[in-house]
């Protein structure tokens, strides 16, 4: 008994392969370090050395090697032999998603800007469940902050949003990069923002928004002193075709009922 169980623990040495290889940037052809290299529908796997390389054992071939890497689309290698084999990643789309703010020079990605920058696409903000474009953002953005304001004169009309906490008229509102007009009302009553001027976010239809950049970090030294508590860019759609929306809710007591409906078309201009 104690001959077959050596006889097939040699066996099962004698099965596992060696597959090598190394993971390069596509981009700028140098090595990756920490590429994660497992066997697909597998937890066995590896990572890659300060010079790209990887080595990693198989059961048995011809096997499935999967790469992947923050930032970067992954591959799938076949493997039939021991040959090693070296594997060019190439920058993720999803991941890699161009942002406006805080460049003064060619777009920058959220990998590669250097301050954070929230980036929020137009589905998150519908699935809030929010009405306005104010309490979406405030529902996605924890240092952004709009209470709604009611029995207090204008102020009702739209709320003063504030982010960082640092009042309504210390945040720059842009839409698709260029400036938008601040209120002329001024918040004379006792609510957040007394004193002072905002934007109207309500006059923004959540239906013809892609997405919204939130900048914090260094926005005054690129923006001046009217974004000292930060950047809020609103980027709108782009597509010609139409889009309906329809929403309806209320409250677990079966009031604060409302219903939504919302049209988002585009018309092609010249040729």
């Amino acid at each position: 008994m104690l001959l077959l169980i050596v006889v097939a623990t040699l066996n099962v040495l004698q099965a596992q392969v060696t597959v090598t290889g190394t993971v390069i940037d596509g981009d700028n052809g140098e090595e990756l370090i920490g590429a994660n290299v497992f066997i697909e529908g597998t937890t066995i796997g590896t990572s890659t050395e300060i010079d790209g390389s990887f080595s990693l054992e198989v059961p048995e071939l011809p096997t499935v090697i999967v790469i992947s890497f923050t930032g970067y689309a992954q591959q799938e290698i076949p493997v039939n032999d021991e040959t090693p084999i070296n594997v060019t990643l190439l920058a993720g789309m999803m991941v890699d998603e161009v942002v406006v703010l805080g460049t003064r020079g060619k777009p920058r990605t959220v990998l590669t800007s250097p301050v954070p920058v929230d980036n929020i696409n137009a589905k998150d903000l519908l699935n809030s469940g929010q009405n306005n474009v104010d309490q979406m953002i405030n529902f996605k953005v924890p240092s952004f902050n709009s209470s709604n304001q009611t029995v207090s004169d204008a102020t009702a009309h739209f709320d003063p949003s504030e982010l960082r906490n640092l009042g309504p008229s210390r945040t720059l509102v842009l839409i698709n990069g260029k400036r938008k007009n601040q209120s002329a009302l001024v918040y004379v009553n006792d609510t957040p923002g007394k004193g002072e001027v905002g934007t109207d976010f309500k006059s923004i239809p959540a239906e013809a928004i892609e997405r919204v950049e939130v900048l914090r970090d260094g926005a005054a030294a690129q923006y001046g002193s009217d974004a000292i508590a930060g950047v809020i860019n609103i980027v709108l759609k782009k597509q010609d075709d139409g889009l309906v929306t329809v929403g309806y809710g209320q409250t677990t007591e079966g009031d604060g009922q409302n219903f939504n409906v919302g049209l988002n078309k585009g018309f092609n201009i010249g040729e």
